[in-house]
């Protein structure tokens, strides 16, 4: 279990970063929001893995020269770690396109070759991590609660190839199904019982779904930011 404290203060300087870059397109914190449409890998209706590093995989036919490689997450109660992405041609193989699929560099919100976005009103996002639970040595350790966060590499494809993306996670919630909406009739907070992951190969950061937009201010989306240190301790299982 870690402290209000350092989970306020890594959200914080989460959300501030995503203020600054998407002024004026800030957002309110998420209720229930949707995922960004246009998935070619959704999680929800799956059984959440019991397995310390649960491996998923999809495959798809690139469409375009430059791919779009995006994860979106959501875990209300607690947290997801994500690690070992990998990219491969299945029709011209030449091996893992994906950089720092390990997430062994980088820090906080800046995982080193990947792009995070808090378009859609998540608190928790989340961070590069040392300390993860599942047995990998580094992750992305995500907690956006009751909306979904992201992160995003671009990368060069062959039009008309076939791409295996694959990658493994392990979650601390304790549920036993992912889902995409938090179903158990807490649509506000950590309560919630929304858990999912997605995978997106498009052309830049999928649109946010049914979120609020806010007023343009760095000093409200501050203000709203800094409230997070009065928020709940959320447990974290090994």
């Amino acid at each position: 279990m870690r402290s209000n404290i350092k989970f306020a203060m890594q959200s914080l300087a989460v959300l501030l970063v995503g203020a600054v870059v998407s002024v004026p397109n800030a957002f309110a914190d998420g209720n229930n929001d949707p995922p960004p449409a246009g998935a070619i890998l959704n999680l929800n209706g799956q059984a959440i893995s019991t397995n310390a590093a649960a491996p998923e995989s999809v495959s798809f036919t690139a469409a375009l020269t430059t791919t779009d490689i995006t994860f979106a997450f959501r875990e209300d109660p607690s947290f997801i770690s994500f690690s070992d992405v990998t990219l491969t041609d299945l029709t011209n193989p030449s091996g893992n396109l994906i950089l720092n699929g390990d997430f062994s560099s980088g820090s906080g919100s800046n995982a080193t070759d990947w792009t995070y976005a808090n378009n859609y009103g998540a608190t928790f996002g989340g961070i590069v991590d040392t300390d993860c639970p599942g047995g990998f040595a580094t992750c992305w350790y995500d907690g956006a609660v009751q909306a979904y966060d992201a992160i995003e590499q671009a990368v060069t494809t062959n039009v008309g190839d076939t791409y295996l993306l694959s990658f493994e996670y392990s979650d601390a919630s304790g549920l036993t199904t992912f889902s995409e909406l938090s179903t158990n009739g807490d649509t506000t907070d950590t309560g919630g019982n929304g858990v999912d992951i997605l995978a997106y190969a498009q052309n830049g950061l999928p649109a946010a779904g049914n979120v609020t937009p806010e007023p343009s201010s760095l000093v409200l989306a501050a203000t709203g930011l800094l409230s997070m240190f009065g928020a709940r301790r959320r447990m974290r299982k090994s």
